[in-house]
């Protein structure tokens, strides 16, 4: 499967916190930018191709740890995951 230098960041990021667990690893764009050095339209992009892809899930009414409503997310599909594994 072919994915740009921005999805590939993107998906990086994502399959790290997969690793770690997969029911709670979902993430806003903020952190995404962070890591990555992308801006937010590149992010939003990068994420929605990577889900049409099979490689990302989205998921809206995310809860914080600190119990309040944190918004929506994306997070690393297992064929996300894999494909991460697989590289190089």
């Amino acid at each position: 499967m072919k994915l740009n230098d921005n999805e590939l960041a993107v998906l990086k990021v994502l399959a790290e916190a997969y690793s770690w667990d997969e029911d709670f690893c979902f993430s806003p764009f903020a952190p995404l930018m962070e890591q990555t050095g992308l801006d937010r339209a590149t992010v939003r992009r990068a994420c929605r191709s990577l889900r049409r892809k099979g490689l990302t899930r989205y998921q809206s009414g995310l809860w914080a740890e600190t119990g309040e409503l944190s918004g929506a997310g994306y997070a690393a599909t297992a064929a996300g995951a894999a494909l991460v594994e697989e590289l190089p």
